[in-house]
């Protein structure tokens, strides 16, 4: 919203190890971004102009699944989020990240991809109320199923604990647990 592009840069380079193939990368961006006057709620003390300071930084890994496979990266940076104790959306660090790990299993025609995922958050969302201030603890554990490639069942057990904090919604912590289950047709 305020007419001034981020700087961004990401480099990788994928490789082979026997008949796995790897894949780091380093990635990072750096701007200004300006918080949405219609995601403020009344009363949050703000900057002036609404305008906040947005970096990061961050480091992935992954090792494609042959049969197994692992996804990671990890992020830092600095950026709008909410302060309980002043009311106001301030620059704040932020980090956070996680690790997926996966079986790549051909059966027959069919396929089975059991996995599990960690991942770990803290700092703000800025397109969020109030940049929200986050702090996310998840473990997830889950198997795709995709008995041909024109359909994808995927089943989900999520265990949480996540605080998110707006200039409404203050001492907000939920701990608990879900499950998903998604169906795709693919075509």
């Amino acid at each position: 919203m305020n007419n001034e592009p981020h700087a961004f840069t990401r480099i990788a380079y994928p490789f082979k190890i026997g008949n796995q193939i790897i894949e780091p990368s380093l990635q990072a961006y750096s701007g200004k971004f300006v918080v949405a006057k219609d995601q403020l709620s009344t009363g949050v003390k703000t900057n002036a102009d609404l305008n906040y300071l947005d970096q990061r930084a961050a480091a992935s890994f992954i090792l494609y699944p042959k049969p197994f496979g692992i996804m990671a990266e990890y992020n830092v940076g600095r950026g709008p989020e909410f302060n309980k104790e002043t009311d106001s959306i301030e620059l704040r660090d932020l980090h956070g990240g996680y690790v997926t790990l996966s079986y790549y299993q051909k059966i027959g025609n069919q396929l089975l991809i059991p996995f599990s995922r960690v991942q770990y958050y803290q700092g703000g969302k800025k397109h969020e109320r109030d940049a929200r201030s986050y702090d996310v603890k998840e473990l997830e554990i889950g198997t795709e199923w995709q008995p041909n490639k024109n359909f994808e069942l995927v089943v989900m057990y999520t265990f949480s604990n996540r605080r998110f904090e707006d200039f409404a919604l203050q001492n907000n912590r939920q701990i608990g647990q879900l499950m998903r289950i998604q169906a795709q047709l693919n075509f």
